[in-house]
């Protein structure tokens, strides 16, 4: 089970009755309501249900394609679909909630590729094909000379 999401923003891990004070703290926003009930049962913390109403975590920044910031705009949008758990609920709906923050650039030039084109975002096959596409168009081209 990965806790890292489970952390104060500058002490690190926390200790499970620390971690519990955090889960329920309303401003924390680190984690969505999905994610903090599957931490909770995992870790038998034994939170109350009204302690899964947390803040929802945060949305992605616009990208606009720049080689440099692709792997990390990637990431970012797979952190936001764990932690929303059931709320993605097809690899196309995944996919097309990438693109809607591909608005800049390179990047809104192939989101409109891709929603003009036969298919839509359903014509990829699923999300790890979106996801090596997305890899080979916007990664860094040298990963050792931006490292």
């Amino acid at each position: 089970m990965q806790q890292w999401f489970v952390s104060a923003p500058s002490s690190g891990l926390l200790a499970p009755a620390a971690a519990e004070r955090f889960v329920s703290a309303p401003s924390s926003g680190l984690l969505a309501p999905a994610a903090a009930e599957r931490f909770v049962s995992a870790s038998g913390l034994g939170l109350s249900a009204c302690h899964s109403k947390l803040p929802h975590p945060a949305l992605s920044d616009v990208y606009n394609g720049d080689h440099k910031a692709g792997e990390r705009f990637l990431q970012s949008c797979i952190t936001y679909i764990q932690l929303s758990g059931e709320a993605f609920t097809s690899d196309a709906l995944k996919i097309a909630w990438v693109l809607s923050y591909m608005k800049a650039g390179q990047a809104s030039t192939y989101a409109l590729h891709i929603f003009r084109c036969p298919g839509g975002v359903e014509s990829f096959s699923s999300w790890t094909e979106f996801e090596k596409e997305f890899q080979a168009e916007f990664f860094p081209l040298d990963p050792a000379k931006t490292a």
